[in-house]
């Protein structure tokens, strides 16, 4: 409804009642003549005008108060004001934005001085009036006595006949925990004059049943006495609803939180004990823990808990026997037991729940696909009271912890795969690279020897771990391409001729076509393809220059051309060491790289290499 302009002056303008629109901050956005008249200001004047800064300070807290509860639970609120002999009752109603925000406050006073001074006519006490006020409705004179109350009063407040209450002192109705708080407010509403409103418990019936009320009301002097006129409304259903949906949100935003950790992490145990924290802190639960499923055993072992006070249950399994209090959890079905005295010699004897003064326990099964994995107890050292909430979010806990523990075990079952895998692959390198060892009982073990020299080097180089198994692979594939060259060409007593040269510098070639369609065996190429080329770019097949040359490949080099010289041939005899020391010196920046032959030679002084 659109409340400016011509509008709001066309329906409040004639009123003798006082009417006026505020915003949020209090800015007054309309008003009416009576209203402007009470401020001694025009229309115009008040406008733009901070309603809040026309009243006494005391006055204006109070309005605030008030107005603040009206945006708060969007429903009507008043307050009552005397004026020149007139009691007018200021009703303040929330306006609504299109996209249901409060951004208005329409507050429009009534004249009830009639109503309220027909409260002296005793007559009136249970007139209509009173009666279809909705909750209670009641006055109390300066010494905190009623005198004058309804029907909803006497019968659910105080549960009096009609003659037991003259003489009731109003403030006994009060939970003794709010009581001293409600007679400091009474009492300065007697002497000041302020305004009620304030949540309270109230006792029905002299207790123990307590209700929250919202009680409002305000000093009335009669006959130059002080008299509290209040009203106070049953607000237990709507504190318990909003008290509802803030557990609810709560456990919402606990559950994200888990969820993101959770996903943060392989890690199960700190996953589990993520939750096991949520639990502990959420519902108040005393102790709680997790137990996972050993298949091969058919046990259930302890794996993460809180709240204990002894170490004993971290040593204890649990076998599922027949007849058990725990063959229940064999069929999915969850288990809550209080009564420990028949459970000797079960996982949890009596005297373990006795240590640790436990007198509830409860067993939620942890299934995944039809599977028990695991399991998730809680226990209590008091009886354990959970709302159906409650009950909801440790179900929703116990799904959170089964998904991780799947989690956790299709990760680990990959990785084992995987890690089979691997060996499965690795085993087939050093497969092909002992059978091209067999080809030539002269080089039988070079790929082997050649392989563990250039590890230790490409250490010694600080090659980064994750780089080393694909070196491995490299290295033991390194004359793979000889697998295609001729046997004439292999195994040749005499010198090459440059024709057969010719084939000879291609199997670097026929390694590459051989490897590269093997995506496993992509990070292993350098070797296999590029151990022939030299720093100063005469090598091949790709006469590669410098630092063109994979690193891997230039380490890979240097250990080549050691254990082949080293090593004795039908065409001639291995070198001796000092020589040989002597021969790779005379090849630094030419065949070799300068700073790998350093290190090499540095390895090969203190003993590091053969």
């Amino acid at each position: 409804m659109k409340t400016s302009g011509p509008t709001f002056a066309s329906l409040y303008s004639s009123l003798s009642e006082p009417v006026f629109l505020i915003d949020t901050e209090g800015c007054i956005l309309e008003a009416n003549k009576a209203f402007c008249s009470r401020f001694y200001k025009s229309g115009p004047e008040c406008r733009g005008k901070n309603y809040y800064g026309l009243l006494l300070p005391e006055v204006a807290d109070h309005r605030l108060t008030m107005i603040k509860e009206a945006m708060r639970t969007r429903n009507t609120v008043f307050w009552d004001d005397e004026q020149d002999e007139k009691f007018l009752r200021y009703n303040v109603h929330p306006c609504q934005s299109p996209q249901g925000e409060i951004n208005q406050l329409l507050i429009i006073a009534q004249d009830v001085t009639d109503i309220l001074k027909s409260l002296k006519n005793e007559r009136l006490f249970s007139s209509s009036v009173i009666e279809a006020i909705p909750g209670s409705f009641y006055v109390i004179d300066a010494g905190g006595k009623m005198t004058v109350w309804n029907r909803y009063v006497r019968d659910q407040i105080f549960g009096k006949a009609e003659s037991e209450m003259p003489g009731i002192i109003g403030i006994e109705c009060i939970h003794p925990d709010d009581r001293a708080m409600m007679a400091e407010k009474i009492e300065r509403i007697m002497k000041h004059g302020e305004e009620l409103i304030s949540e309270t418990k109230v006792l029905l019936r002299g207790g123990p049943e307590c209700r929250s009320f919202l009680m409002t009301g305000s000093r009335m002097m009669i006959d130059g006495n002080p008299f509290l006129v209040g009203a106070g409304i049953d607000i237990t259903a709507r504190k318990a609803a909003e008290e509802k949906v803030a557990r609810q949100l709560q456990h919402i935003r606990s559950l994200r939180e888990i969820d993101l950790a959770v996903r943060g992490t392989t890690d199960v145990y700190l996953s589990l004990k993520i939750i096991l924290d949520f639990t502990l802190s959420e519902l108040h639960v005393d102790a709680a823990d997790f137990l996972l499923m050993e298949r091969s055993l058919n046990t259930l072992s302890y794996v993460v808990g809180c709240g204990f006070r002894s170490q004993k249950i971290e040593r204890t399994d649990l076998h599922i026997i027949p007849g058990s209090a725990y063959e229940c959890l064999l069929e999915h079905k969850e288990l809550h037991l209080s009564n420990f005295g028949g459970m000797h010699g079960e996982f949890l004897p009596s005297s373990f729940m006795m240590r640790e003064g436990f007198v509830d326990y409860y067993v939620i099964p942890l299934v995944v696909k039809g599977e028990l994995i695991g399991l998730f107890e809680v226990f209590q050292r008091t009886a354990l009271q959970l709302t159906p909430d409650g009950f909801d979010f440790i179900h929703t806990l116990a799904g959170q912890a089964a998904m991780a523990i799947e989690d956790y075990r299709s990760v680990r079952s990959l990785r084992l795969a995987n890690q089979e895998l691997l060996r499965a692959y690795d085993a087939t390198i050093e497969g092909w690279s002992h059978a091209l060892d067999l080809r030539d009982e002269e080089t039988e073990g070079h790929s082997r020897r050649v392989t563990e020299m250039t590890m230790k080097l490409a250490r010694a180089a600080a090659i980064p771990d994750e780089a080393l198994p694909d070196i491995r692979r490299g290295s033991y594939l390194h004359d793979i391409g000889k697998m295609a060259l001729p046997d004439a060409i292999l195994f040749k007593d005499d010198q090459l001729t440059e024709e057969e040269w010719v084939v000879m510098r291609k199997h670097p070639v026929f390694a590459f076509e051989f490897l590269s369609p093997i995506t496993y065996l992509h990070g292993a190429l350098d070797i296999p393809y590029c151990h022939h080329e030299k720093w100063d770019g005469t090598g091949y097949p790709r006469g590669l220059k410098g630092e063109q040359i994979p690193l891997a490949a230039r380490l890979f080099a240097i250990v080549d051309v050691w254990d082949a010289l080293q090593s004795d041939r039908r065409y001639r005899q291995g070198l001796p060491k000092q020589e040989l020391i002597e021969h790779i010196k005379s090849l630094s920046g030419t065949h070799f790289d300068p700073n790998v032959v350093e290190l090499f030679l540095k390895m090969i002084t203190i003993g590091e290499l053969p």
